[in-house]
């Protein structure tokens, strides 16, 4: 009896020298329980009650507040001000060392999205000025964007003897206007192939939830793969890699060095720099940079296209004051035109619902987690070295503080007393600070355009018979739960 008795005193006495403990001034938050850092937390979060969990600890806490687990730190911040400054600090401007990503990217930070330090900056500025030098966020976009939505249409139009599904109905429309500059290709919204790397990417960004329990166990990986959604993660990575693989050997077979075509043309060129290894141009970094925008091109501009419509349905009368304004601008019947991207200068109620479907449904309620380089401070606290600092963009679009009515869906919050389009720097769907998204100007060129075309030429409607609601799943894109609508066109 004595022996057992000692040998539970030995445990305990050595679970509790190695308890996981907040660094000193860390910000506050739950207690830890010995090795297992704040272990209740983990629990309700992989169970899938982040949403309710975080909504109370704010409660408890305020808006900075920090847990603790065995692998990582994790601070989450809901104020405007703090979020404004921690993102334009060089001292969170790094990446967090997370399983799910790094095991998309060779177990390496790669790509513009996940990376940081050197590499990611330069690869950042190369991809940003040659896709530009190809059109993106210019003029010519329009003609691209026009054209897919032709397509887009003439699916709508032979689908409309029943209600049509809204959900992932957009993505290969976006995901196309962006793919045609970076491998001049572009998808066919028939072929299966194509539905299938939608669902791929659809399964990723629910995988990389912060629900998925491989975030603080990555060894569940070998004993539950479906379970943890490491399945989903394996078939995302190996299926876009040979995709984008054999999309890198067909051009190099018909590379013109003189006349690019495409933004994989343009790196494929600079990888045959003498030093272009040592700053990263591989085959393995044109891969991730292809996942990276394949993934950001398809699915937030997608989504907030399916949260404009879900919105408009619930609020015919918006709709209808929306297909006012598109009508005197751009004229209707034989006198009626294509929208241009200069016209949203004339079209203020347009651009103000377009600015509160991004508040009221964020796309990205928490951004990409942003990680501490070093120990900093912020907010009088010491955020520690390493620590995964988590924006809640919803949080600032949500604040009742200062919109009064936040659930409210209003558009009219964003029009001045003069009848013009009043821009707030609090509706920060893409971020803020340095590592904003790369891609904001194109988004919002394709939003305007797309959502006006889709107005002008159609007339939306619930289907009968569903109840809807601006729920959603825990993701990392907020995506809304499906629904149906009537699709009427306009004459």
């Amino acid at each position: 009896m004595l022996t057992v008795v000692l040998i539970v005193c030995l445990v305990l006495a050595v679970l509790w020298s190695q308890r996981v403990r907040r660094p000193p001034n860390f910000p506050p938050g739950p207690p830890t329980f010995l090795i297992f850092g704040n272990l209740y937390q983990t629990w309700r979060t992989v169970k899938g009650d982040f949403n309710s969990l975080i909504k109370e600890d704010r409660q408890k806490y305020g808006d900075i507040f920090g847990y603790v687990m065995p692998n990582m730190k994790i601070v989450h911040l809901f104020n405007y001000e703090l979020i404004k400054e921690s993102c334009g600090m060089q001292e969170f401007a790094g990446r967090a060392n997370s399983f799910l990503i790094l095991y998309r990217s060779f177990q390496k930070k790669l790509g513009v999205i996940f990376n940081d330090g050197a590499a990611w900056q330069e690869h950042r500025r190369f991809t940003l000025r040659h896709l530009r030098d190809l059109g993106f966020g210019t003029n010519s976009m329009e003609t691209i964007v026009l054209e897919e939505f032709e397509q887009l249409a003439k699916e709508m139009e032979r689908d409309m003897h029943s209600p049509m599904k809204v959900n992932q109905r957009f993505n290969v429309t976006v995901l196309n206007v962006l793919w045609r500059l970076v491998a001049n290709k572009r998808l066919d919204h028939g072929d299966p192939e194509a539905q299938k790397r939608v669902t791929e990417v659809n399964d990723f960004v629910t995988v990389v939830g912060p629900s998925n329990p491989l975030i603080v166990a990555p060894s569940l990986r070998f004993i539950a793969p479906e379970w943890s959604g490491f399945s989903a993660l394996k078939r995302h990575r190996d299926s876009s890699l040979a995709m984008f693989q054999g999309l890198m050997q067909e051009h190099r077979q018909t590379l013109d060095r003189a006349a690019p075509r495409d933004f994989i043309d343009r790196f494929l060129i600079e990888m045959e720099s003498p030093d272009a290894a040592a700053r990263s141009f591989t085959d393995e970094s044109l891969s991730i940079i292809c996942m990276d925008l394949f993934l950001a091109g398809m699915e937030t501009t997608s989504t907030s296209l399916t949260w404009a419509l879900l919105l408009l349905v619930m609020h015919p009368d918006v709709q209808t004051r929306v297909q006012q304004e598109i009508d005197a601008v751009l004229g209707v019947g034989a006198d009626r035109r294509l929208p241009s991207y200069s016209d949203r200068a004339n079209m203020p109620y347009t651009e103000a619902t377009l600015q509160e479907v991004s508040r009221r449904a964020t796309v990205l309620p928490r951004a990409v987690g942003h990680a501490a380089l070093v120990d900093a401070p912020l907010g009088g606290y010491t955020v520690a070295k390493g620590s995964l600092v988590l924006m809640h963009l919803d949080a600032v679009h949500m604040d009742p503080s200062y919109w009064g009515d936040p659930d409210n869906f209003r558009p009219e919050r964003f029009i001045n007393a003069d009848g013009t389009f009043r821009r707030d720097e609090r509706v920060i769907p893409f971020g803020v600070g340095k590592r904003f998204c790369l891609g904001e100007t194109l988004a919002r060129m394709e939003m305007f355009m797309l959502f006006t075309c889709l107005l002008q030429r159609f007339r939306f409607s619930a289907a009968p018979g569903q109840k809807l609601s601006l729920e959603s799943r825990v993701a990392a894109v907020q995506q809304p739960m499906e629904f149906l609508v009537n699709i009427e066109v306009r004459g």
